[in-house]
């Protein structure tokens, strides 16, 4: 049973990258599948024959190789024979490193093929939920404008820049929207498809298809990690199954909020698809947002990875609690470290989770402080990824920009946007915090800690970007909440109550799911070409447009800067030349970064060379702002006529080297 399982979802998986990635996505996944491969043969050794050690593996695996690229530009020796080697002398390390563990480190409860089954059935959700946001992600229509649906616009966008970014092998990397200055993000989780993509042959050049791959196998590590950690509870394949499925299907009452709302003001429930049905907190009450997984999975991969080794690094504590082994301890530790390395707040808030269940168990088990102590190991792997961090200046800035206490979107409608949240799930998952003497006590106690450390996070923790830690203790929350169900519907199962379980899950599916399915949608309509809040609901990149860019790619040097205004942008081609020409630029209002006045300030500048009568003005700042390149096409032509006119007019200062019936490249002089 569980082979026919493993192949099914193998098929299954080959037949997702071919229809969303096509050709070039099939290609690029063995590079993913090699870039994790070096972590399996660790992660069995030290899990033993368990699924985990095969998700911890490639998990740590593929983000050990984001850092042995690091090594290799950080040295300055990228090139693809130095790839090669460094993953050579990787993956030989490791095996040594295996070699030496005898016996499993991590001792969990055995793992059946029920189980695998199980889990197989719960991973077909990355397929189910992915397959047509992804089909629709840059499709092309027959005269082949290409297609891109918000909000990919805010994340796939970027991640593409960043990605061009990394590809030219600055260490540390620029910023893209303000070239003169390092980029300060997060960005280990894309140096592997960077390092592919830039440095391998001409067919593994497609950024794009890279990226889709990298999510969706990311998605699938995500899903598995969650699965582990809800499993943990001592529940049946079943009740597990079924806890995850709910949590990633059907977590926000939001959908069922808003379809209330039409049906209650005669409107069509077609009107959804004008909504951001996962933000309806944000949008009825202007309060704090919750992204359900499936978003999570869509949009931020690099979190999601983050998130998959945080749970992993808390599966010793959620089954030995502080009695566990030093083995075990180091194991945490280095899952912990390397979820820090993709996302700094991420890995640092499962460390937490992790000391404060040790610390919960030493004295609810009257244990001594000598038990919390051992567990040290555990914490140097995050301080040398903080440390590491800091050295490639990830984080530069992001401490002033963080303030403590009940403050700005949380004040609103606090309770409303927590059940709207996450209530289908949250409301029946308290139940499962209660004792049960057939389920140990340990690992929910770890997801009570978690669950309410994220709440913590959500109501009390406010970056520049004010939503944005409420997104990442969001999925803190989610993840946790997915084991007090399965203690729920494992309770119910077992007891004379069991029809109750049928009708639990009917309900959460009623409330919940609309959300989701109406979201998923939504990610998928291409179709939708009219005006969002403030942005379009699709954007779109012209075949004209298409053929400037390719120009531009092909015809200037990598590390050129190529500028447009950003102004008349906005939060719709807000990074148009960084992510599809995949070049700098001098000025930008990237949106997916932490807002800074320098950035309207130098967009302003910009702005008047196409405002200024004086050409000699506009060139002077053209060349403070150290611009290579000009672009001009029909959004400028449309905002600033006289402007382009003049820009046409002054060949002495802007020359035209590339022109189409939409687009004109000026070279500045």
């Amino acid at each position: 049973m569980s082979q026919i399982a493993l192949g099914g979802f193998a098929l299954t998986w080959l037949l997702l990258v071919a229809w969303t990635a096509s050709v070039d996505g099939l290609i690029y996944l063995p590079f993913w599948l090699a870039a994790a491969a070096p972590g399996v043969s660790l992660g069995v050794r030290v899990f033993g024959r368990h699924a985990a050690g095969w998700v911890a593996g490639a998990a740590g695996g593929y983000t050990l190789t984001c850092l042995t690229v690091w090594a290799v530009v950080a040295a300055g020796m990228a090139s693809w024979e130095a790839f090669a080697i460094a993953w050579l002398v990787e993956c030989a390390v490791i095996a040594i490193v295996a070699r030496q563990v005898r016996t499993p480190l991590v001792r969990l409860r055995p793992w059946t093929p029920p189980d695998t089954a199980a889990l197989c059935v719960v991973l077909l959700l990355v397929p189910g939920l992915m397959a047509a946001p992804y089909r629709n992600l840059g499709a092309a229509d027959t005269d082949g404008r290409t297609y891109y649906r918000a909000y990919f616009t805010a994340d796939f966008v970027w991640h593409v820049a960043l990605t061009a970014e990394l590809g030219r092998f600055a260490m540390p990397p620029r910023n893209p929207y303000m070239a003169d200055r390092d980029l300060h993000y997060y960005w280990t989780y894309f140096l592997v498809p960077a390092a592919v993509t830039a440095s391998g042959p001409r067919g593994l050049d497609d950024v794009e298809a890279a990226l889709k791959v990298n999510a969706e196998c990311t998605a699938m590590l995500l899903i598995a990690s969650i699965f582990l950690f809800a499993w943990t509870a001592g529940s049946t394949a079943v009740a597990t199954a079924l806890a995850v499925a709910l949590v990633a299907l059907a977590s926000s009452a939001e959908g069922f909020a808003m379809i209330v709302d039409l049906l209650a003001r005669g409107r069509p429930l077609s009107a959804l698809r004008d909504v951001n049905v996962d933000a309806i907190t944000s949008w009825w009450y202007n309060g704090l947002r919750i992204d359900g997984v499936h978003r999570t999975m869509f949009y931020t991969p690099q979190h999601g990875l983050s998130c998959a080794l945080g749970l992993l690094g808390l599966l010793t504590v959620a089954g030995a609690g502080s009695r566990a082994t030093t083995g075990a301890v180091v194991v945490s530790g280095v899952l912990l470290g390397l979820a820090t390395t993709l996302n700094p707040f991420l890995g640092a808030a499962f460390s937490a989770i992790y000391g404060m269940a040790v610390l919960a168990d030493a004295m609810l088990s009257r244990g001594s402080m000598r038990a919390v102590v051992a567990h040290w190991p555990a914490a140097i792997p995050p301080m040398l990824a903080i440390a590491w961090g800091i050295v490639n200046r990830m984080g530069e800035g992001a401490g002033t920009a963080l303030t403590f206490g009940w403050v700005g979107f949380a004040r609103n409608a606090p309770v409303a946007t927590l059940l709207l949240g996450l209530g289908p799930v949250l409301v029946p998952a308290l139940a499962g915090f209660l004792p049960n003497r057939r389920l140990p006590a340990q690992a929910a106690r770890v997801a009570l800690i978690g669950l309410l450390f994220g709440l913590f996070l959500f109501y009390c923790v406010v970056l520049s970007e004010r939503s944005w830690v409420g997104f990442r203790a969001g999925q803190i929350m989610l993840a946790m909440l997915t084991l007090p169900l399965a203690r729920i519907f494992d309770g119910l199962r077992a007891s004379r109550l069991r029809p109750l379980a049928t009708v639990l899950a009917l309900a959460i599916v009623v409330i919940g799911s609309p959300t989701v399915i109406a979201d998923t949608f939504n990610a998928g309509d291409i179709r939708n070409h009219r005006m969002g809040p403030g942005f379009p609901w699709t954007l779109s990149v012209s075949p004209a447009q298409q053929q400037a860019l390719a120009w531009v790619r092909d015809n200037t040097r990598p590390r050129a800067v190529v500028q447009a205004e950003p102004m008349v942008r906005g939060r719709g081609h807000w990074s148009f030349i960084p992510t599809f020409a995949r070049r700098r630029t001098s000025a930008g209002l990237p949106i997916s970064l932490l807002p800074e006045p320098e950035y309207e300030a130098r967009s302003r500048r910009v702005q008047s060379i196409f405002t200024t009568p004086d050409m000699t003005a506009a060139h002077s700042e053209a060349r403070r702002l150290r611009i290579d390149y000009l672009w001009v096409d029909r959004d400028d032509r449309q905002a600033y006529p006289a402007g382009v006119e003049r820009l046409a007019g002054a060949s002495e200062f802007f020359r035209a080297v590339y022109s189409n019936a939409e687009v004109t490249v000026y070279a500045v002089r």
